[in-house]
């Protein structure tokens, strides 16, 4: 029976942090979502867990009932620091006292192994050891306060009870260990491969890959109204003939530079190739906005001095498309941007001209 429970339970442990896992990856990458509101959101999930996991107790050989809400606790505190770990804390606690059919003492003292289990995660994820041996400390010290509780709640028991408590409530410490290794690890992995995929190595911007789902993403699936902006740089061609393709990249590093300060930290910024860019700000419906950060990148890239490798600086300047979504539908809208920007190359470079 032991090894059904624990089964079941392990199941548990491995459905909630693999799918929190997927879900809060994506969440953390949504520029919306502040840290604060991503910690309170991580604690609600990790609650809920450790509710669930209440639900799927172990029996022991002498009638006591054990469950793994320390489990929650720990990753919460891990992954998402104090103020998950307080929020899963509290959750667990008032659905400790909400199932009991009475408030006693073992209520208490329930919810005290809750608070404990909190206190030796959160400092000891606090020193500076691998979060290997962190973990194992933690796991350890939360045992062995566990096991003070089942003692101070159930007296000295037979041997062959502590030994199956400790067993249990270790072993489903060390399987937690083993996912979320194994879950960092992919976590690692995917971030790698989504960056070469999606980002250009030179500039550290989307490539055009990144630009072409980002602007899917934000038109088709979530029909979010934006800016489009397409850039080019004024005679680029010249700095890599005058002075090598080294000072060219040099340029187009510095470049991106001074388009991510030029906006705001949550619009998207892309080198769809050689010296061509696009940003895409969210939100701005308005013209006259929209030629405000126009007007801005423009002015900022006129203004700033490209250093390049052998020390001299050269100064740039750009030509600009604007166009807005939804005023043309998404494949309309890259044709009449690009447009506006020949129109303005053509005008006589370092300007903007709006689609139409």
């Amino acid at each position: 029976m032991i090894i059904k429970d624990l089964f079941i339970n392990f199941c548990i442990i491995s459905t909630f942090l693999f799918f929190g896992n997927a879900l809060f990856r994506s969440v953390r990458s949504n520029p919306r979502i502040s840290p604060f509101a991503f910690k309170m959101l991580t604690g609600i999930f990790l609650g809920i867990f450790g509710i669930v996991q209440m639900q799927f107790t172990f029996k022991l050989d002498n009638g006591t009932l054990l469950d793994l809400r320390q489990i929650p606790i720990i990753v919460a505190t891990v992954l998402s620091g104090g103020m998950a770990g307080i929020i899963t804390t509290i959750l667990i606690s008032i659905a400790r006292l909400w199932f009991s059919a009475s408030i006693t003492g073992v209520s208490f003292l329930g919810i005290a192994n809750a608070c404990i289990t909190f206190v030796i995660a959160y400092f000891v994820f606090r020193t500076k050891p691998s979060f290997r041996y962190k973990w194992f400390m933690t796991a350890l010290l939360s045992t062995l306060n566990s096991l003070l509780i089942f003692l101070l709640w159930t007296g000295f028991s037979k041997k062959t009870t502590l030994i199956l408590f400790i067993v249990v409530l270790f072993s489903s410490f060390i399987f937690t260990y083993l996912l979320i290794e194994r879950l960092r690890r992919y976590n690692k992995i995917y971030d790698a491969m989504s960056k070469e995929v999606q980002f250009d190595f030179l500039t550290g911007l989307y490539n055009y890959r990144g630009f072409t789902y980002k602007y899917n993403q934000l038109s088709q699936q979530k029909k979010i109204p934006f800016s489009l902006l397409l850039l080019d740089i004024d005679y680029f061609k010249v700095i890599n003939d005058q002075y090598g393709h080294s000072a060219g990249d040099a340029v187009l590093a510095q470049f991106a530079e001074v388009l991510c300060s030029s906006v705001r930290s949550f619009d998207y910024c892309f080198r769809k190739g050689g010296e061509e860019f696009a940003i895409i700000l969210e939100h701005v419906e308005e013209h006259a906005e929209a030629i405000r950060w126009a007007e801005t990148i423009r002015q900022n890239i006129q203004e700033h001095k490209f250093v390049i490798p052998d020390g001299r600086t050269v100064s740039m300047t750009v030509s600009l498309g604007i166009g807005f979504y939804p005023l043309y539908a998404d494949d309309e809208l890259l044709e009449k941007t690009d447009r506006a920007l020949y129109e303005a190359k053509k005008g006589g470079r370092n300007q903007f001209c709006i689609a139409h």
